[in-house]
């Protein structure tokens, strides 16, 4: 069976290694990103530049989106709906509003093309090596169609019946990375305050049933002092936002992700936006 073309779109910390996945599994990979440098080591090991998001799905019978949020999703969706062909199926990995990915299912289904929204879950190194977690929502025809090019980014993918419970899985995963690294960094502070080596706690997290990968990695970070982006802070209030307006959609409370909210807001103020999230534990710091 011949191999279909890919288009990707968007190459930023996740979305390189995930577009460089793909081509060294042999796919014919068509690129276009608005910062086309970022395109050098990609277009070295073998894909194709397009000088546009029209002219990619013009080339592409499968498109894979990795974008920052909603307005830039559908600004490009608009542009691909220009020239994608009838069959054709995009496949969106960003973290946004289960509104827009509803829109955005209807709209492809009515005109005869594919959606999906396959938002994932991991950061750099499972980018890089195809262990991401995927949740994917939409029509199973599309799906099966999609399988094999999805297995190349993750170990394992989670079913979902529609485009927005995907979008939601993945704002509800996000919500336990605005609470843990919280509660996680005000440990550590606290720790420090009292004399307490911060080594010690997380060996001790290390032995209970408290304990994460997320707590071992980011806290062997902050006792760095390494907060190099995997994930922006930014970005991870743009989530908490999203989560929280589609749970108050749905009636639900969240005040745990509106105090998360107010912390990420405040770390912003102080010019940590483009540092990996962690960095919020600055925020604990400062307070002496």
């Amino acid at each position: 069976m011949t191999q279909p073309t890919l288009g990707f779109i968007g190459l930023g910390l996740m979305g390189t290694p995930m577009a460089s996945r793909l081509i060294a599994s042999g796919y014919t990979v068509c690129l276009y990103n608005r910062t086309r440098e970022k395109a050098t080591p990609l277009l070295a090991q073998g894909a194709i530049w397009k000088e546009s998001p029209s002219d990619l799905a013009k080339s592409a019978e499968i498109i894979i989106s990795m974008l920052t949020n909603d307005e830039a999703l559908k600004e490009m969706s608009d542009a691909f709906f220009r020239t994608l062909r009838n069959g054709g199926i995009h496949i969106d990995c960003s973290t946004v509003s289960p509104s827009l990915t509803t829109t955005l299912e209807k709209k492809y289904t009515e005109s005869g093309r594919g959606f999906l929204h396959s938002p994932v879950l991991g950061s750099i190194p499972q980018a890089t090596d195809g262990s991401l977690l995927l949740f994917v929502g939409g029509n199973d025809e599309v799906f099966n169609r999609t399988e094999t090019v999805l297995k190349i980014l993750g170990s394992k993918i989670w079913r979902f019946p529609t485009a927005a419970q995907a979008s939601n899985m993945k704002l509800i995963m996000n919500s336990f990375i605005g609470g843990m690294i919280a509660t996680l960094s005000q440990a550590l502070r606290h720790g420090e305050s009292s004399a307490i080596d911060g080594q010690t706690i997380l060996e001790i997290l290390n032995h209970s049933a408290l304990n994460s990968a997320m707590y071992q990695t980011k806290g062997k970070s902050i006792l760095d002092n390494n907060f190099s982006p995997r994930f922006f802070l930014e970005n991870l209030l743009k989530d908490t936002n999203l989560f929280r307006a589609a749970a108050a959609a749905s009636g639900v409370q969240t005040p745990v992700s509106d105090a998360v909210t107010m912390m990420l807001e405040q770390a912003i103020t102080k010019g940590l936006s483009r540092e990996d999230y962690s960095a919020v534990y600055k925020l604990f710091a400062s307070h002496r």
